[in-house]
């Protein structure tokens, strides 16, 4: 039996949904708006969501992130009246296990919950880890620690993607410390600058006399794995040639270096990483497809630091008391605005960015004991400051309409007679943002850039917030 929790706000598909789920013997409990649906999941966990994508508050796909905070075990199922791939597409992206179309068949409704049931989240999947340096607990961190931890299970080759500064290349070194594999050499190879000329020499290593200069016989970094995991960073960095001569030894792990006459067998387990898309590169023609299939067995995604709500602080922290101790200087306390800075920049250096930016403010308040928002690098002022103006025009943006209460109200009340501060404030944020964004829509002229450069969001944010209010620079 599973506890399913569902959030739409037609009471009639509620309702019905509610009624089909315990006759096939599961709790269900519903709600009409992302409100109600928070309460309700502060009393009970859900282990499944159903969740749809046109609420009272705004699309329900940019709250998947607020509910797998709330609840990281949940499986979230998209209800839509429509099939909009791009739809589906960012559903999937933040996080939904399933899209389902309405209406739903009671055969189709019992068959997703009854795979959702057998292919949840163990809970306790990520206790059993060594983490090393890998800090947080977002949803979206978690995810890739419960694939990370099926990954050290399992005996095939992995590939970890994201972007630059993500942590990789940790999520690689800790595959290999909770494998079985932990006692041996973990091998790393920088594909980026790995030279093409010598590259078949230094993975597969050479005899003496094998070209100028070989005057001993050498192992190559493929050998020297033998037992343990060799990691191949940013293998999308590798030319063809090189690519090519990959192939077979991670089809029988037997190779043959340079100049021998005899092969050598290499029991390694390969790890590799990337920040390119590799589909679209064997697409194009720049990565073959046969060594695509052959690296990523397992993939592991890891989250840009945007998508990792409530790790900010966490990483933060951690940080700057490890600068600190390499400095010897005692840590440094940290006042709201600075924390409140690095909250809402948008990071696109992700972890190793936000690194540098604490070595910067460290250094600048070398002999303060607070860490204040003037410590800053200018980049990250810069950035709030434009966000500050933003949110202070925006109410600005139609005074001849202004905002009426009364509709607030009306809209606000679906919880009692008389709606809560917090729900009213919202309303009113909400309305805001609306009527600013259809302004930014029309001043922008359907150019991404230009939006960006007026608003002063990033363009995750920009398009976070159109979805949310189903506004869109395509059709203007």
């Amino acid at each position: 039996m599973a506890n399913i929790l569902i959030i739409d706000d037609s009471i009639i598909l509620c309702t019905s949904l509610d009624a089909n789920l315990k006759k096939m013997g599961h709790s269900s409990r519903y709600a009409t708006s992302i409100n109600d649906a928070v309460k309700r999941m502060e009393e009970e966990r859900a282990d499944i969501i159903f969740l749809d994508v046109n609420l009272p508050e705004g699309s329900g796909i940019t709250f998947i992130p607020k509910l797998l905070s709330l609840s990281p075990a949940s499986s979230i199922v998209i209800l839509s009246g429509e099939g909009d791939g791009e739809i589906i597409t960012d559903a999937f992206a933040a996080g939904a296990k399933d899209y389902l179309l309405k209406p739903v068949s009671r055969a189709r409704l019992e068959k997703v919950v009854r795979n959702l049931i057998r292919h949840g989240i163990p809970e306790c999947a990520n206790l059993t880890l060594a983490r090393e340096e890998i800090i947080g607990s977002s949803a979206a961190l978690m995810t890739s620690l419960h694939k990370l931890a099926l990954a050290c299970k399992a005996k095939g080759n992995v590939l970890i993607t994201g972007e630059t500064g993500t942590g990789k290349e940790l999520f690689a070194r800790a595959l290999h410390k909770n494998s079985d594999r932990a006692d041996k050499r973990y091998i790393v190879v920088d594909c980026t600058n790995l030279p093409g000329s010598l590259a078949e020499s230094l993975l597969f290593g050479h005899d003496k006399g094998s070209f100028t200069g070989a005057d001993q016989k050498k192992k190559g970094l493929f050998h020297l794995a033998d037992g343990g995991t060799l990691f191949l960073d940013e293998i999308g960095d590798l030319d063809l040639a090189t690519q090519k001569s990959l192939l077979r030894v991670l089809q029988e792990k037997k190779f043959r270096p340079l100049s021998s006459s005899e092969e050598v067998f290499s029991d390694f387990r390969l790890v590799a990483a990337t920040n390119c898309d590799l589909k679209e590169m064997v697409r194009k023609g720049t990565f073959r497809h046969d060594l695509y299939y052959r690296v990523q067995a397992f993939t592991i995604e890891l989250p840009a630091l945007r998508e990792r709500l409530g790790d900010i602080d966490l990483l933060t922290r951690h940080y700057a008391e490890a600068i600190c101790r390499e400095h010897k200087i005692p840590p440094k306390e940290m006042d709201e605005d600075f924390l409140q800075a690095l909250r809402s920049y948008n990071w696109p250096g992700n972890i190793r960015e936000l690194v540098n930016v604490l070595q910067v403010a460290i250094q600048k308040a070398f002999y303060d004991t607070c860490l204040n928002y003037y410590h800053l690098p200018q980049e990250l002022r810069l950035n709030r400051a434009m966000q500050d103006a933003v949110d202070r025009a925006a109410p600005q943006e139609e005074p001849q309409q202004g905002l009426h209460l009364g509709d607030i109200f009306v809209s606000a009340s679906s919880l009692g007679s008389f709606p809560d501060m917090k729900c009213v404030r919202q309303e009113a944020i909400n309305t805001i943002e609306h009527q600013y964004l259809k302004k930014l829509v029309d001043a922008s002229c359907a150019s991404v850039v230009t939006a960006c450069q007026l608003s002063g969001l990033s363009r995750a944010r920009l398009y976070e917030l159109l979805q949310k209010h189903n506004l869109s620079l395509r059709s203007h």
